[in-house]
Protein backbone atom coordinates (compact mmCIF):
# COMPACT_ATOMS: atom_id res chain seq x y z
CA UNK A 1 0.00 0.00 0.00
CA UNK A 2 2.81 2.53 0.62
CA UNK A 3 4.13 1.94 -3.09
CA UNK A 4 0.39 3.06 -4.20
CA UNK A 5 0.92 6.33 -2.45
CA UNK A 6 4.19 7.37 -3.23
CA UNK A 7 3.44 7.23 -7.04
CA UNK A 8 0.87 10.06 -6.99
CA UNK A 9 2.74 11.95 -4.38
CA UNK A 10 5.74 11.81 -7.03
CA UNK A 11 3.22 12.51 -9.63
CA UNK A 12 2.08 15.39 -7.87
CA UNK A 13 5.29 16.93 -7.34
CA UNK A 14 7.12 16.19 -11.04
CA UNK A 15 3.76 18.39 -12.24
CA UNK A 16 4.40 21.06 -9.61
CA UNK A 17 8.20 21.83 -10.65
CA UNK A 18 7.13 21.72 -14.65
CA UNK A 19 4.80 24.54 -13.78
CA UNK A 20 7.71 26.71 -12.95
CA UNK A 21 9.39 25.90 -16.34
CA UNK A 22 9.50 27.55 -20.03
CA UNK A 23 10.16 24.28 -22.11
CA UNK A 24 11.17 26.62 -24.80
CA UNK A 25 11.83 30.23 -25.82
CA UNK A 26 8.68 29.51 -28.94
CA UNK A 27 6.80 29.50 -25.66
CA UNK A 28 7.64 32.58 -24.18
CA UNK A 29 7.00 34.62 -27.35
CA UNK A 30 4.32 37.30 -27.70
CA UNK A 31 2.85 40.73 -25.85
CA UNK A 32 2.55 39.64 -21.98
CA UNK A 33 0.80 42.44 -19.72
CA UNK A 34 1.77 42.73 -16.41
CA UNK A 35 -0.97 42.87 -13.29
CA UNK A 36 -0.73 46.45 -12.28
CA UNK A 37 1.34 46.58 -9.12
CA UNK A 38 0.14 48.35 -5.24
CA UNK A 39 1.98 51.54 -6.82
CA UNK A 40 0.59 51.48 -10.86
CA UNK A 41 2.89 49.77 -12.49
CA UNK A 42 1.29 47.83 -15.46
CA UNK A 43 3.85 47.27 -17.79
CA UNK A 44 3.50 45.25 -20.90
CA UNK A 45 6.66 43.20 -22.30
CA UNK A 46 6.82 41.44 -25.75
CA UNK A 47 9.11 38.78 -26.24
CA UNK A 48 9.87 38.38 -29.69
CA UNK A 49 11.67 35.37 -31.65
CA UNK A 50 15.16 37.43 -32.24
CA UNK A 51 16.10 37.14 -28.64
CA UNK A 52 14.81 41.14 -28.27
CA UNK A 53 12.14 42.70 -25.72
CA UNK A 54 10.20 45.51 -25.84
CA UNK A 55 9.41 46.63 -21.99
CA UNK A 56 6.19 49.25 -22.55
CA UNK A 57 6.13 51.26 -19.75
CA UNK A 58 2.73 51.68 -18.03
CA UNK A 59 1.90 53.30 -14.98
CA UNK A 60 -2.56 53.11 -13.84
CA UNK A 61 -1.70 55.94 -11.32
CA UNK A 62 0.07 58.25 -12.92
CA UNK A 63 -0.43 57.58 -17.13
CA UNK A 64 2.20 59.54 -20.03
CA UNK A 65 4.20 58.81 -22.60
CA UNK A 66 7.44 56.72 -21.96
CA UNK A 67 9.92 55.31 -24.57
CA UNK A 68 9.90 51.69 -24.91
CA UNK A 69 12.66 49.99 -23.67
CA UNK A 70 14.73 47.85 -26.03
CA UNK A 71 16.74 44.86 -24.42
CA UNK A 72 18.01 41.12 -25.11
CA UNK A 73 16.94 38.05 -23.67
CA UNK A 74 17.74 34.86 -23.03
CA UNK A 75 15.89 31.44 -21.25
CA UNK A 76 18.03 29.03 -19.06
CA UNK A 77 18.84 25.55 -20.11
CA UNK A 78 16.51 24.57 -17.45
CA UNK A 79 13.76 27.28 -18.69
CA UNK A 80 13.46 28.34 -14.87
CA UNK A 81 14.94 31.97 -15.02
CA UNK A 82 14.71 34.54 -18.23
CA UNK A 83 17.89 36.96 -18.56
CA UNK A 84 17.23 39.86 -19.80
CA UNK A 85 20.06 42.50 -20.46
CA UNK A 86 19.84 46.44 -21.46
CA UNK A 87 22.39 48.81 -22.55
CA UNK A 88 21.78 50.12 -18.31
CA UNK A 89 21.08 46.79 -16.73
CA UNK A 90 21.32 42.72 -16.11
CA UNK A 91 18.95 40.91 -14.27
CA UNK A 92 17.49 37.80 -13.86
CA UNK A 93 13.61 36.88 -14.23
CA UNK A 94 13.06 33.08 -11.63
CA UNK A 95 9.79 31.81 -13.27
CA UNK A 96 7.41 30.58 -10.24
CA UNK A 97 4.47 29.78 -12.74
CA UNK A 98 3.95 29.24 -16.53
CA UNK A 99 1.60 28.16 -19.05
CA UNK A 100 0.05 29.55 -21.98
CA UNK A 101 -2.04 32.09 -20.43
CA UNK A 102 -0.14 33.30 -17.69
CA UNK A 103 3.17 33.31 -16.08
CA UNK A 104 4.50 34.34 -12.58
CA UNK A 105 8.12 35.67 -12.24
CA UNK A 106 10.34 36.49 -9.24
CA UNK A 107 13.18 39.19 -8.72
CA UNK A 108 15.31 39.83 -5.79
CA UNK A 109 16.18 43.92 -5.46
CA UNK A 110 18.18 45.24 -2.31
CA UNK A 111 16.87 42.25 -0.36
CA UNK A 112 13.85 42.03 -1.30
CA UNK A 113 11.67 39.32 -3.50
CA UNK A 114 9.46 41.32 -6.29
CA UNK A 115 6.72 38.88 -7.68
CA UNK A 116 5.41 40.10 -11.26
CA UNK A 117 1.98 38.22 -12.80
CA UNK A 118 1.51 38.70 -16.36
CA UNK A 119 -1.26 37.79 -18.79
CA UNK A 120 -0.59 36.74 -22.78
CA UNK A 121 -2.36 39.45 -24.81
CA UNK A 122 -2.76 40.31 -28.15
CA UNK A 123 -2.00 43.97 -28.22
CA UNK A 124 0.55 46.20 -26.69
CA UNK A 125 -2.33 47.81 -23.42
CA UNK A 126 -2.40 47.97 -19.88
CA UNK A 127 -4.31 45.90 -17.54
CA UNK A 128 -5.49 49.16 -15.45
CA UNK A 129 -8.77 47.34 -14.86
CA UNK A 130 -7.08 45.60 -12.71
CA UNK A 131 -5.77 48.39 -10.67
CA UNK A 132 -7.48 49.38 -7.12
Amino acid sequence: MKKLLCVPLFALLSSAASAATIESQDQLLGIWAMTPLNNGIANVVEFKADGKSDLHPFNCAAPSEREVEVSDYHLSEDGQTIHITSPYQSFDLQVLEFNAKTMELSMEIEGHTLTFSYVKGNKIEPLCALYR
